[in-house]
């Protein structure tokens, strides 16, 4: 597996030092079936949406944080989540990508704790006060495992923070906390690999959680 080695500047924030896949291609022609498909290996705008958000975001108080990114990919907003004082647990299905986003929190002088899990057997982690995930909505056949791991990880009057470029997962996947959390939805320009692209932003909390802080 061919890595290249790439500075990406956070809007608003510091540049970082990225390990990415320099032949995503050819691991798309090794996967034998959907699970296996490098989704992991590419660095995506709501990635990059998401790690600037939290650079500049200066009322998560991130260093009082203590973060799950769930689909942590090459691991880009856990570092800067990292950087920024947070404690944070990346996961992810693909033994592959957590190797690459060890090495990208090494990379930044940060530490990180990777975990393997499948969401559709997640191991009990105990709660966080802000869990985040960036365009991990494309499936929904495990959105259900999805919204059971968010359930039993976040902490009563904790934050979760999704990013999507628009896809139409994310409303379907939203659909089921509309009722009893409070949605915030952002839009966020963002350029990346010489491309422009929108991106959403959701920031939800349980409308119990709201009232408990109000």
């Amino acid at each position: 597996m061919q890595c290249l080695q790439e500075k990406i500047t956070i809007p608003g924030g510091p540049t970082v030092q990225m390990t990415r896949i320099a032949n995503v291609e050819a691991l798309i022609d090794q996967a034998q079936e959907v699970d296996d498909l490098p989704f992991w290996a590419e660095l995506w705008p709501s990635a990059l949406a998401l790690a600037s958000y939290l650079w500049q975001a200066e009322k998560l108080d991130l260093p009082q944080q203590k973060i799950l990114e769930l689909g942590c990919g090459l691991g880009l907003a856990g570092i800067v989540g990292a950087l920024k004082g947070a404690k944070v647990t990346q996961s992810d299905f693909i033994p592959a990508a957590l190797q690459l986003a060890a090495e990208n929190s090494r990379q930044n002088g940060v530490e990180t704790t990777q975990i393997q899990a499948d969401w559709r057997s997640f191991p009990p982690l105990g709660t966080f006060s802000l869990i985040i995930g960036s365009d991990i909505l494309y499936e929904p056949e495990v959105h259900r495992a999805l919204q059971k791991v968010i359930d039993q990880h976040l902490s009563p009057a904790g934050q979760l923070l999704l990013t999507d470029p628009g896809r139409q997962g994310a409303q379907e996947f939203l659909q089921a906390f509309r009722d009893s959390w409070q949605i915030e939805q952002i839009k966020q320009p963002i350029h990346l690999d010489g491309k422009d692209y929108t991106i959403d932003l959701y920031c939800l909390r349980r409308n119990d959680a709201i009232h408990h802080l109000s």
